[in-house]
């Protein structure tokens, strides 16, 4: 989650820090911070087989918030375990693209365990591992992990292994688990279940599942939600210099990459007498809210004034296809690719989302996208016609203005050797040097001026 305001993160890696200015500080804490919380569902909701005791969703159709993604589901958990104690999960797992937990300082990725780092029991067999078998049984899946509730330790200092080093706050400690992609058939959790709580007391007594749960859950299951305060948006979007119809929308379209939330709103001051401001703002990569330490992101804000359509044109880097359930884990430059559709801050909403196995691809693996709302969607945007179509959605924030939103674009888990991953930008402006072709072209125009590439005649063989 969480990207421009971030979606469902960073890659763990190295970025140049600057001093931040006050006015960014009051920004990202007053701003974004404190902006309200997201309730949990409620038991009733729980009790659906979408949960458990211990794991809450975070997203579906009403709890629709910091910039998910569709293909993906979130799953949280609040806890405060008992002095002396020690917490263990126990899981197995899941059949799809890709599984991890991610620990949390409030709403701050503070640590992030990846499915390929985790070692399975015993005899058993981890199917994330490039190569290995993925249609191996229930039995064969099994992995127990340690939450720690000290901080990770610096690198070079190693890790132990299979422990998620979760450093509580306040003596509540946060963890997401995530699933991508699951195969054809497994439901959401992609057949793995969610993983269970394991109590170990200080006397080595042992609880698991409901008894684990009510010795250790916060009753406090609320998460901080990133949505910013309305007048906090107006204010944003008067930017002195800038034009309110169209900010922070630009022609050219204007990806930028995701460091942190204060610097992913400072665009508002772009081309502004404010700029040079934003130039004493940190680009520390701290992630967003709630995000994901495997996912990096590029995003721009959509203008509908700039014209009906807005045509996505990229190359698409080789990736695990995965939904068909291959019988061995295969692999490609990236683990996940996505482009989805959000509302602006005010709500952090996801529209609309595709991802890489839904996208047609041409030689040389150049994909089109079109993004519009249905009633400007061409005849030809469609796959027959070598297109994807994304929707845009009729969006009107309070102040009238309409067909905004933000478009985000994921890339998740990189092979070292893929040098065009969003992960390797580590400065703003350097977005289309590191990435070349995989950081998408951008055209605003009328639907009648799209060409789809397989029907260049506006002939579509439906």
């Amino acid at each position: 989650m969480s990207a421009h305001a971030s979606p469902n993160g960073e890659q763990r890696s190295a970025a140049p820090r600057r001093v931040a200015t006050a006015a960014s500080l009051v920004l990202a804490v007053v701003g974004l911070l404190g902006a309200g919380t997201m309730a949990a569902p409620s038991e009733a909701q729980a009790s659906g087989g979408r949960a458990s005791c211990f794991w809450f969703p975070v997203f579906d159709r009403e709890h629709n918030f910091a910039y998910p993604d569709f293909s993906a589901r979130y799953w949280a958990a609040r806890f405060s375990p008992p002095p002396g104690s020690r917490l263990l999960l126990e899981g197995r797992f899941p059949r799809a693209r890709y599984m991890s937990l991610n620990a949390y300082r409030g709403a701050e990725p503070i640590d992030t365990i990846t499915d390929t780092e985790i070692e399975p029991l015993h005899g058993d067999t981890n199917p994330f591992v490039e190569g290995s078998r993925r249609d191996i049984g229930r039995r064969g899946r099994r992995w127990n992990l340690r939450v720690s509730d000290r901080p990770a330790p610096e690198e070079p200092a190693p890790r132990r292994a299979n422990t998620l080093y979760a450093a509580a706050s306040g003596g509540v400690q946060t963890l997401a688990y995530r699933v991508y992609v699951p195969d054809k058939g497994r439901g959401i959790k992609a057949g793995g279940g969610l993983p269970l709580p394991v109590l170990i007391g200080a006397d080595g007594s042992r609880l698991e599942g409901r008894a684990a749960c009510a010795a250790i859950n916060d009753p406090d299951r609320a998460l901080a939600s990133p949505t910013i305060p309305l007048a906090v948006y107006e204010s944003l979007i008067n930017t002195p210099g800038a034009d309110p119809a169209t900010v922070p929308a630009f022609n050219p379209f204007r990806w930028e990459a995701f460091f942190n939330l204060a610097y992913a709103l400072s665009v508002f001051k772009v081309g502004t007498p404010s700029e040079p401001e934003r130039a004493a703002i940190s680009t520390e990569q701290t992630g967003g809210v709630y995000s994901n330490g495997d996912s990096r992101y590029v995003s721009g804000a959509v203008g509908k004034s700039y014209g009906e359509i807005l045509v996505v044109e990229g190359r698409m880097p080789t990736f695990p296809r995965t939904r068909s359930g291959p019988r061995r884990m295969p692999g490609g430059q990236l683990r996940y690719w996505s482009l989805c559709q959000n509302d602006t801050p005010l709500t952090t909403a996801a529209i609309d989302c595709i991802y890489d196995e839904q996208v047609p691809l041409a030689a040389g693996r150049r994909y089109t996208v079109v993004v519009s709302n249905r009633a400007a969607r061409p005849a030809t945007a469609r796959r027959s016609c070598g297109v994807k179509f994304l929707r845009r959605g009729n969006l009107t924030d309070p102040f009238g203005r309409t067909g905004g939103g933000l478009l985000v674009l994921r890339n998740m888990r990189p092979d070292p050797g893929f040098a065009g991953a969003i992960q390797n930008v580590d400065e703003p402006g350097t977005e289309k040097r590191v990435m070349g072709p995989h950081l998408p072209r951008m055209t605003y125009m009328d639907a009648d001026e799209f060409v789809a590439p397989r029907c260049p005649n506006g002939a579509s063989d439906r």
